[in-house]
């Protein structure tokens, strides 16, 4: 498997767990901004996207964001383990939400682990370049545009 140089690298934002996930990209290649592509709606379309845009990387930080120790690593997985650990994540942080409810108190551990469930993440393809990921990225959301369209006429 070859790695192209500039990698399609998407944002991807939780609002609602997997239910909903907004996509965000680079507004234009190589620029700052950021633009919405759409909203994936529930794990199978989730699952869908991921591997129509052959996802197979997910960037962890380590450090504090705005000093020189922060620094981004890419741990290859599939789009498969990628959402196992997304649902692994939203699990633990409702179970630990369910314990507050109860009256409970929560550890250290369980409190870091509140503060940081998966909220959004990076994800990059190894094998799909910016340019080619973005237009499959935009006729994917086009043609769910489309369908939906469709069904509601």
């Amino acid at each position: 498997m070859e790695t192209v140089d500039d990698s399609l690298r998407l944002i991807l934002i939780s609002l609602n767990e997997l239910k909903q996930v907004a996509v965000l990209a680079a507004a234009e290649e190589f620029a700052p901004e950021l633009r919405s592509l759409g909203v994936v709606k529930g794990k199978e379309q989730l699952e869908a996207f991921l591997q129509m845009a052959e996802v197979d990387h997910y960037v962890v930080t380590y450090g504090e964001p705005f000093a020189s120790t922060f620094r981004p690593a890419p741990i290859g997985h599939s789009w498969q383990q990628i959402i196992a650990g997304l649902e692994k994540g939203f699990r633990e942080a409702g179970e630990l939400r369910n314990k507050l409810k109860k009256g409970e108190v929560l550890g250290d551990e369980e409190q870091a682990g509140l503060r940081f469930g998966p909220r959004s993440w990076m994800v990059w393809s190894s094998t799909v370049s910016s340019t080619e990921g973005l237009a499959r990225v935009r006729a994917w959301f086009a043609e769910k545009k489309a369908v939906s369209e469709s069904s509601q006429e």
